[in-house]
């Protein structure tokens, strides 16, 4: 079942960004190394109850300490694979109804 959304039994979707890298700071890091610049990787993916149902192109971002939201002009293709996963979302008739704190947080909800 999906999250409750407050319109009856329909699934939520969020957008989020993730670490291409993956949750744990080895992959992080070995992400990383084998990087030509050091770049790190994110990826965008829509999630529902927390599984991953919808994944983006990984894009380069340059390393930094802390968690500083990426712009497309210092993190390239990022509005591609942005947009790459808000299609595939629409294909699938999801609806969009809100917005998170990012310009790139979106929920989406579906009738089950």
């Amino acid at each position: 079942m999906g999250e409750s959304s407050g319109t009856g039994d329909a699934e939520t979707l969020t957008v989020k960004l993730e670490d291409a890298g993956g949750t744990s700071w080895w992959a992080s890091l070995l992400a990383t190394l084998s990087s030509q610049y050091g770049n790190a990787y994110k990826r965008f993916v829509g999630r529902v109850d927390g599984e991953r149902r919808y994944v983006g192109p990984t894009f380069p971002v340059p390393r930094t300490w802390g968690d500083i939201p990426p712009q497309e002009a210092w993190a390239p293709e990022m509005n591609r694979s942005l947009a790459e996963v808000l299609r595939h979302i629409e294909d699938d008739h999801w609806v969009q109804t809100g917005n998170g704190q990012q310009p790139w947080e979106f929920r989406f909800t579906r009738p089950q």
